[in-house]
This record gives C-alpha cells, structure tokens and sequence, in this order.
C-alpha cells in the first residue's frame, strides 16, 4: 500500500473542504471585507466551515425566493 493514497472519506473530506474554501474565497475576492477575510481564513484552517457557510447561502437563497414567490 502507498503512503499518500487516499481512502475515499478521506479524498471526500478534501474535495468538500477545497469546494469550501474556493467558494468562500470567491465570496471575498467579490466583495472585500474584514469578515469575509476572517471566514476565508477560517476555511482555511476548519474543513467543514466552507462547505456549511455554502449550504447555509444556498438555504438563505431558496428561503427568499419562495416567501418572495
């Protein structure tokens, strides 16, 4: 067995937390700010912030767009 081979929940942990921390930077590179650097750098360095931050967003949007709907 290979030392750098991944197993599957581990290789999934990665991709989520990449996913995370590139749409939390996106987030910031739109629109600088104290906070959004403070969330990216916290993305950074907690796996699961980016990808819930993103999950928390996309609920956000759905809420609005059907109370305004």
């Amino acid at each position: 067995m290979n030392l750098f081979t991944l197993d599957l929940f581990e290789a999934t942990v990665l991709l989520l937390w990449i996913a995370g921390v590139i749409f939390v930077g996106w987030g910031y590179f739109l629109h600088r700010s104290a906070n959004r650097l403070i969330m990216l750098l916290v993305s950074l360095c907690i796996p699961g912030f980016g990808i819930c931050y993103a999950a928390v967003q996309a609920v956000q949007k759905l809420t609005l767009k059907k109370n305004l709907g």
